[in-house]
């Protein structure tokens, strides 16, 4: 009938004759129009066997909606938390809980009868029920069957291979669209493999003694599965139901609107998927090692993971509230509408955490691939410097320091203000206050060179008074990164700037077996400079100190030489600063 809505059972109670109110998606018990004799008498059952198996590698809330046959105006149910879903439905709140998790869903589909009641033969029914506007449509017809769904999950690491994860996917996938119900399920030996780093979990409207949890338990149970319905299928339950309007049955006007645009429920799909998707990346980066090992990294990760979560549960509170004054047309549907705008001002929009997620994926790079070329020392956060400067063993404390993981981050503060407010409204944009990361290339480039200066000091160390350490803190003057002093069993760092290239010394005066030079006044974090000089045909390189404070240099005992200047090598100037005087044990 045109007049009828068909829907999903998804797990719910349905039976012939029961009211149901379409504007809150919920069965209205107690209340029949009609009794079980006069049921009974009008009921048409008709067999209807199939069976469908379907593989998807897909996640989204828009695979499994087409899965399980779910329409537009019921998905919005259930995001809005109207439905509580049991059974083959209860895969529905099943999300992958991370990225580094590829994901096989094998979903059995099976019918046996479909029952209807010839509603021509029917009465008028009762009218004082009806009165009560509890429902708007009556269950006219219902098919039988039942759904299982074997979720197939398999963790990767960081280090895996993908081309063997691609091959071990595939292999599965391979298999499971060529199953058949009944039919023994053999595998190769590579397909065995691929299977056992598998496990399962399942969602069915089968009662089973105990659930599967790999590949192989489940392989056992799908063989089994028509078995499990009963001889008679009469272990069937309801997989679809059609719906009838009550204002079809009798004269008064419902208020009742059921269409709601696909445009809106892809929209508000959209919006709740991208906040979902923010949040289990930032699972990922949680477990990373930069958020494991400094609690600055951490924190913001978290901070975000938790205002989406919180934005997203509001989002479907919001939603669960407007549908049901919409489809009583109470309100007008532009209340969606402004929910949709309202989110796309917010800090919760799309493109805002795509860009975040993405700043926040070139640091944790950033992070782990300076700790990994500084051949993972021992790293430390600024928990344990009290630890290293109390040791007597350790007199001199060297630390590469990140001083921007903890930086305000003016996306989350503009989040926390947004959950804040009483009317979820977002307050005037200020240009002053978007977002900008702070990792831009000078800094990148900053960093870069102090890693150099960093693992050129270790190299050089030979004292064990001398530790090294990676940590974090807060440093606006040194933004990126720097490298801290603690000397002298202080917890007071100085930060050590690394000297710049001297000039070249000029030749300002040529005597019989001397040389003046005139020398460029030296970097403020020059403490010592030497000059390394030799004649050409000399094998040996000679040095003279050159202070702070000197103008020139003069060289002495040089080879007499007509042409002195074409013979003398002169050698760039060597910078030894405070710290190098320390570790080389020159001071």
């Amino acid at each position: 009938n045109m007049n009828s809505i068909e829907t999903a059972a998804l797990g719910r109670p349905f039976q012939l004759g029961m009211l149901y109110d379409c504007r809150r998606d919920v069965l209205v018990p107690g209340i029949r129009l009609w009794s079980k004799e006069q049921l009974q008498q009008n009921i048409s059952n008709t067999a209807q066997i199939n069976t469908v198996f379907t593989v998807t590698a897909s996640d989204s809330i828009e695979e499994k909606s087409r899965l399980l046959n779910i329409d537009g105006c019921l998905k919005l149910s259930l995001l809005g938390g109207l439905i509580n879903v049991s059974g083959a439905a209860s895969y529905l709140k099943d999300t992958k809980k991370s990225f580094n998790q590829q994901r096989l869903t094998l979903h059995y589909h099976s019918t046996t009868e479909f029952k209807e009641l010839i509603m021509n033969h029917f009465p008028s029914g009762e009218m004082a029920h009806y009165d009560n506007d509890v429902a708007t449509h009556v269950v006219t017809a219902v098919l039988y069957g039942a759904d299982a769904c074997f979720v197939f999950d398999r963790e990767v690491s960081s280090d895996e291979d993908k081309r063997v994860i691609a091959v071990d996917v595939n292999a599965v996938f391979g298999k499971l669209k060529g199953v058949s119900v009944g039919a023994n399920i053999n595998l190769n030996d590579n397909q065995k493999t691929a299977a056992q780093k598998f496990s399962c979990t399942f969602y069915g409207d089968f009662q089973l003694p105990c659930n599967p949890t790999s590949f192989e338990d489940a392989m056992k149970v799908f063989e089994d599965l028509p078995k499990l319905l009963g001889e008679n299928k009469e272990l069937a339950v309801p997989l679809r139901v059609w719906l009838y309007p009550l204002d079809k049955l009798f004269s008064r006007v419902v208020k009742f609107q059921h269409e709601i645009s696909i445009g809106l429920s892809t929209d508000i799909e959209s919006v709740i998927e991208s906040l979902s998707t923010t949040e289990m990346k930032c699972s990922d980066l949680l477990t990373d090692t930069p958020a494991l090992r400094f609690s600055a990294f951490h924190d913001k990760i978290n901070d975000m993971k938790k205002n989406c979560y919180q934005c997203r549960l509001s989002l479907m509170k919001k939603l669960g509230s407007l549908l049901p004054k919409i489809r009583g047309k109470f309100i007008e549907d532009t209340a969606l509408i402004d929910l949709l705008n309202d989110h796309q001002q917010s800090p919760f929009e799309r493109s805002a955490l795509e860009q975040w997620l993405k700043e926040k994926d070139e640091e944790s790079d950033i992070i782990k691939s300076l700790l990994t070329q500084l051949n993972d020392p021992e790293v430390k956060g600024e928990i344990n410097l009290n630890t290293n400067v109390m040791n007597l063993e350790v007199k001199h404390l060297v630390s590469y320091t990140f001083t921007s993981l903890g930086w305000p981050d003016v996306l989350l503060s503009k989040q926390k203000t947004y959950l804040s407010s009483t009317k979820g409204k977002n307050g005037e944009k200020s240009s002053e206050s978007e977002h900008k990361t702070w990792l831009t290339p000078e800094i990148q480039k900053t960093m870069r060179n102090n890693l150099k200066v960093f693992k050129n000091m270790i190299d050089l160390n030979n004292s064990k008074s001398v530790k090294f350490i990676v940590a974090s803190k807060e440093m606006e003057n040194s933004p990126g990164s720097c490298i801290l002093l603690y000397e002298n069993e202080s917890n007071e760092a100085v930060c050590f700037t690394p000297p710049s290239k001297p000039d070249c010394p000029i030749i300002d005066d040529i005597r019989c077996r001397q040389v003046v030079l005139k020398v460029s006044p030296p970097c403020p974090a020059t403490e010592e400079l030497k000059l390394l000089y030799k004649m050409k045909e000399e094998k040996d390189w000679k040095s003279q100190t050159v202070s702070q404070n000197q103008n020139t240099v003069t060289l002495t005992d040089l080879r007499p030489d007509t042409d002195i200047v074409q013979h003398l090598h002169i050698m760039v100037f060597i910078a030894i600063t405070f710290l190098m005087l320390y570790i080389t044990g020159q001071k």
